[in-house]
């Protein structure tokens, strides 16, 4: 019986841990909570999505990275240069949890990064 405690009281414990992610659906949400913001990911670098339209980014690395940005469709569309090197066009699915957004490329399919959220 106190196993099945313990493992009961685990679950919740880890249940509670969980982010719960929202999809952001509309330009006008992005705009809300994400736009002008800095997102800063796990290694430390600090993206920022300008409302007109172009990408800004502090990389911990020294290259530089800029971009153009547009909404199509429910997925952020942005098309990058890493150290001169075009990235292409890429559509992300963003979602956010209070201060916290995960961005997935590939329009969800790809790669995920999770930044924090800061004014």
């Amino acid at each position: 019986m106190k196993l099945v405690l313990a493992i009961s009281a685990a679950l919740v414990i880890a249940g509670t841990a969980h982010a719960d992610y929202k999809r952001i659906k509309t330009a006008k949400q992005f705009n809300a909570d994400i736009v002008g913001k800095k997102l800063v990911d796990e290694q430390g670098n600090v993206f920022v999505a300008n409302a007109d339209g172009t990408i800004s980014a502090k990389l911990k690395s020294g290259k530089t990275f800029s971009g153009t940005w547009v909404w199509n469709k429910k997925f952020w569309c942005r098309n990058g240069v890493l150290d001169g090197k075009a990235l292409g066009t890429d559509c992300q699915l963003w979602e956010i949890d209070g201060a916290t957004a995960r961005m997935t490329r590939e329009k969800g399919k790809g790669k995920t990064t999770i930044y924090s959220i800061n004014n």
